[in-house]
């Protein structure tokens, strides 16, 4: 048997406001014989059947009454000429079946800006509203009742802001005002906009896309599994009732756009102006300091024969124009008279360090010309890596900024969507723009370089630090490149492409690393192919970290970290001096036993604090690491090669002040500013909108509203913060050796 029913209204006052059918049955209807419900437009036929059956993989719930909101401009534009539906009522089951049927206007259906409204959901009552951006929309004329509500100014973009009290998964769809209208889970990824989310959700949307306005449709997902991205522990929500509160608010106007992204290139530009004040003003300081050097002889003594040899072979080798080697025999005391264990007792006693301390000059033996070809290495081979591994990832992310286009997918980039300004093609501007500090400074450093290397040439080669500006180029270059692969990844930020974020973060904290090695170290720092070879490697590793995340990969991982600690702790305690080797183990297990815990005593006290502090915040990070099995190995590693590049900075300061070496004082000027810098930048970027570890939904929840010049948000101003403070670490690290520039290589000491 088939019922057909027509409605009638007492009153034409809420004729502009579209129809809502409510059906609800009894208890007898099974999936079997369902009841059909269909109503009949005057353009479209919409059917539906009870009872709805929500199936997942473990759970089947039925549900016995629905609702659906009528698609309200089926005969045209103008609503206040649309026919009252017709309702068929159809069903195969043999026994009588209890049918309530219910129509209504939803009177709240037309959105305001600024207005919230609350609503609850369930997946047999999805709800749908709309946001017109003209004054009176669906063209219905002022006659009707409230429905010229409207008539104030519409912005010409706006941001939907949904929040919600529970976890239970739902999808929100953006479609335009064309019917039919999605309302299911399926169909709804077919038409418009669509996001998944529980607590939290937000989408930016301009006239330009939706000229006539759109349609907000809330929709309850059958189960959470994709939400949770755990299927296999999501317990089965029964209750699969949801609230919903959302609000229209309007987004920013051009005008500010112009605001935000030139008061961020007024304070780049007042940090260049900072630091290019401070390289002025000391060359207009009018003074000169008069040094004499005064070499002596040494003096021979038996206790230190070694000293002699030391500095006889040295002179030879500075007259043959050949390297010697600082920690062969050259360097080993002379066994006369049969004193076997005099020369054995020199060697217990650190001989190198404690007789005879290597210097710079003993270490800059090659010279100035192959110096400089092996540190232009870095730079043409950043530059290589620059170009090579850019330009796919430029055209990648440029394909997925298409995708979200073109499929609608709200999941595919991890915005935060309540701070997320589109310009042009661009969905994300201000977090593409704010990478914009990376870029100008460092040109900036770059041209600093070169303006120091003009004026190295006029320096005798033998007083100073030799200065590897090559290095020096591949830092500047990898701050730009960090700008662009930043503003790159986040055209569409997600979990497959966050390693284009940072690894030219990790490029330029092992540069940074290498510099100040090669400070005192000119001769024996790695070549340029071995250091991008193990730049490569760490890349490979953090790869694969992020895509097959386990506890047994975090405790592979941790142990090499461990290892390379100790590998570099052993290097530079002994400055480089110390060969791992089976040998220097049975020589320190003898030591151990001849002289006891005494052999344990740290021939140079203050290194030696230093390097354990450096190796207790690594072993904490270790530990922590080990035992959170945080997903996030990306951050984890840039954690660990920054955090020992700031380390071994503050290392080579407190070992310069320790051999009472000045430091001018705009280097002091920038170390103070660069770690005030770092702070403020490490706050920002704990302060995460975004989290690509987790499922879209999940990251919706950090999503909050932009905080600076309404522009920008947290990782915006860490964009600016961080490229400050790495701006700022060049500079500290291009001066901090600048008044040991008129002193003897054979006066700086190695550390």
């Amino acid at each position: 048997m088939e019922h057909i029913m027509q409605f009638y209204e007492e009153s034409d006052d809420w004729l502009g406001y579209p129809t809502r059918v409510h059906v609800s049955t009894d208890e007898t209807l099974n999936d079997v014989n369902p009841l059909f419900v269909t109503a009949t437009q005057q353009k479209g036929v919409a059917s539906w059947e009870l009872p709805l059956l929500v199936q997942t993989r473990k759970w089947a719930l039925f549900f016995t009454n629905m609702a659906r909101t009528l698609c309200p401009h089926d005969a045209g534009p103008n609503i206040e000429i649309e026919n009252r539906p017709m309702i068929h009522v159809t069903t195969s089951n043999p026994q009588n079946v209890t049918v309530t049927i219910k129509l209504r206007r939803v009177t709240d259906f037309y959105v305001e800006v600024n207005k919230p409204l609350t609503l609850n959901v369930t997946p047999s009552t999805p709800k749908y509203y709309y946001f017109s951006f003209d004054k009176n929309p669906w063209n219905v004329t002022s006659g009707v009742h409230n429905v010229n509500r409207l008539n104030y100014t519409i912005p010409k973009s706006v941001v939907l802001m949904i929040d919600s009290d529970d976890e239970v998964c739902a999808t929100v769809s953006i479609q335009n005002n064309s019917c039919p209208v999605f309302d299911n889970e399926n169909d709804a990824l077919y038409k418009g906009y669509h996001l998944t989310m529980t607590t939290k959700g937000g989408i930016t949307l301009t006239q330009s896309m939706y000229p006539s306005g759109f349609y907000i449709v809330f929709i309850v997902k059958e189960s959470d599994d994709e939400c949770t991205g755990n299927i296999e522990t999501t317990p089965f929500n029964q209750n699969r009732l949801k609230n919903f509160t959302f609000r229209v608010v309007p987004t920013i106007s051009y005008k500010e756009y112009v605001v935000g992204a030139l008061v961020t290139l007024a304070l780049l530009g007042a940090v260049a102006a900072l630091v290019l004040l401070a390289v002025l003003l000391p060359n207009n300081c009018k003074c000169s300091e008069e040094v004499i050097i005064i070499e002596e002889e040494p003096i021979i003594q038996a206790s230190t024969s070694g000293v002699s040899a030391s500095a006889s072979g040295e002179r030879s080798g500075e007259q043959s124009g050949e390297r010697s080697d600082p920690a062969g025999a050259g360097d080993m005391p002379a066994a006369t008279n049969g004193d076997s264990d005099v020369v054995e007792e020199v060697v217990e006693e650190d001989e190198w360090s404690r007789f005879n301390p290597l210097t710079v000059h003993r270490l800059t033996r090659a010279p100035p010309e192959t110096l400089a070809r092996r540190s232009d290495r870095y730079f043409w081979g950043a530059l290589t890596v620059a170009v090579v591994y850019s330009l796919p990832v430029v055209q990648l992310l440029f394909t997925y900024q298409m995708m979200v286009v073109q499929t609608g997918n709200q999941d595919l980039c991890y915005y935060n969507f309540l701070c997320a300004h589109p310009l042009g093609f661009l969905s994300d501007f201000n977090h593409v723009y704010s990478n914009i500090g990376y870029v100008v400074l460092g040109v900036i450093f770059l041209a600093q370089v070169r303006h120091r290397q003009l004026k190295s040439r006029k320096q005798p080669q033998d007083m100073g630090i030799p200065q590897h500006f090559g290095l020096l180029y591949s830092m500047g270059l990898g701050l730009v490149m960090e700008g662009l692969l930043s503003a790159s990844y986040h055209l569409c930020p997600n979990k497959m492409n966050f390693q284009f974020d940072s690894s030219f973060m990790y490029v330029i904290a092992v540069l940074v690393m290498i510099k100040l090695y090669q400070n005192r170290h000119s001769d024996i720092i790695p070549n340029a192919h071995t250091t991008f070879m193990v730049i490569a490697v760490v890349m490979t590793i953090c790869l694969f970290g992020i895509l097959f995340p386990s506890v047994y990969f975090s405790v592979a991982f941790t142990m090499m970290h461990l290892l390379t600690c100790f590998l570099l702790t052993v290097n530079i305690y002994y400055a480089g001096e110390f060969t791992m080797e089976w040998s220097s183990l049975r020589r320190g297990w003898s030591r151990v036993r001849r002289r006891g815990l005494r052999a344990l005593r740290p021939a140079h006290a203050l290194r030696a604090a230093l390097i354990a502090l450096a190796n207790l915040a690594n072993w904490s990070l270790a530990i922590y690491s080990a035992t959170t099995h945080n997903k996030d190995l990306a951050r984890q590693l840039l954690a660990i090669l920054m955090g020992n590049a700031i380390m071994y900075t503050l290392f080579y300061v407190a070992m310069k002040l320790v051999h009472k070496e000045r430091i001018a004082v705009h280097t002091w000027m920038y170390f103070v500013l660069t770690h005030v810098a770092w702070f403020y930048a490490l706050k920002l970027f704990l302060d995460s909108k975004t989290k690509w570890s987790e499922t879209p939904a999940s990251s919706r929840r950090h999503n909050a509203a932009c905080s600076a010049l309404e522009l920008f948000d947290s990782h915006d101003e860490w964009h600016v913060a961080s490229a400050t403070a790495m701006f700022l670490s060049f500079n500290l690290l291009l001066t901090l050796d600048d008044l040991t520039v008129d002193t003897p290589r054979e006066n700086l000491k190695t550390f």
